[in-house]
């Protein structure tokens, strides 16, 4: 990470005479000349270390940026006009910090332009998905509102059908308590006809009697036989409506569940254009990252400016 070092606190100390000041007894202050690189020497409570460094013009305030100041920066032996001077510890270090961040600012700004460029296909490939996604819920939005006017009338229809089931239930029950009362009669007509039937001493005067019974067990016979049918194509109609009744809702089911999945890609649809969104706050972070580097470069420049000042 860049070291972060007050410059106001620096000025304001430059401003009180702590940096720029020296003392009367100060031997040596930053640009003194010395001898013995990395020989190093007490004054007042702070440390100054003999190294080669070269004298540098250094504009200070930059209101007044004509106003130049001297300041003395860290160098390697080789550096032309480096001679040795010595220079305050948190010079050196600061001096040191700035050249440590201006060698990694290369590797940042070739690291954010592959990611700046990474982050522009990104959203180039967004956009033209967020294009075909806006049309892809638009059609499936539309779809959803048809398969629901559906549900509503499968709905309806349950409810018609329903309603005859009901019916037909009422219908069956009603005939089958006439074929349990008239097959009582019968029972007990076969019964009345089998005991004059039995009679013989009154078989002529049960003659007439025993004619109508055969006629009536015949009828109730016949009548049962025909209500039975009926109640047979009662339940084959229930069986039929309470089927339709399950296929309404079968289908009522299929529906929701079309809808669900409809409304599952369409939110994945709509997330596309979020991503669009989050990519480009990704890009601006990323620009304003190397500008937040670039300015702590400037301002470690400054600081080191100030603490490498002549006299300090």
């Amino acid at each position: 990470m860049l070291r972060k070092v007050s410059t106001l606190s620096i000025a304001g100390a430059l401003i009180a005479g702590m940096l720029l000041s020296t003392p009367a007894y100060a031997a040596v202050s930053n640009g003194s000349t010395c001898t013995v690189v990395n020989k190093t020497t007490k004054v007042g409570g702070f440390t100054y270390k003999c190294v080669t460094a070269v004298k540098t013009s250094v504009v200070l305030d930059k209101t007044t940026p004509s106003k130049k100041s001297i300041s003395y920066i860290p160098a390697s032996a080789k550096t032309k006009n480096a001679k040795k001077y010595y220079l305050a510890a948190d010079c050196i270090s600061e001096a040191s910090s700035y050249l440590k961040s201006t060698k990694e600012l290369a590797s940042i700004e070739a690291a954010t332009k592959k990611a700046l460029a990474d982050i522009d296909v990104q959203i180039a490939a967004q956009t033209k998905a967020s294009t075909t996604a806006a049309a892809q819920i638009e059609a499936l939005t539309q779809q959803n509102a048809n398969l629901e006017t559906k549900i509503v009338e499968q709905t309806s229809l349950i409810t018609v059908a329903e309603t005859q089931a009901a019916d037909l239930s009422a219908k069956i029950a009603k005939v089958t308590k006439e074929i349990e009362d008239f097959t009582a009669i019968l029972d007990k007509s076969k019964a009345d006809l089998k005991a004059l039937e039995a009679d013989t001493a009154n078989k002529t005067k049960n003659a007439t009697a025993i004619t109508s019974l055969k006629t009536a067990v015949s009828k109730l016979s016949t009548a049962i036989t025909a209500i039975k049918t009926a109640r047979a194509s009662s339940n084959m109609q229930l069986q039929s409506v309470n089927s339709s009744v399950n296929k309404y809702k079968s289908t009522i089911l299929q529906l929701k569940g079309t809808i669900a999945k409809n409304s599952s890609t369409i939110d994945t649809a709509k997330n596309i254009g979020e991503t669009v969104q989050t990519l480009n706050n990704t890009k601006v972070k990323t620009a304003k990252d190397l500008q937040d580097a670039k300015d702590e470069i400037t301002r470690q420049k400054t600081n080191r400016d100030l603490l490498c000042v002549a006299g300090a």
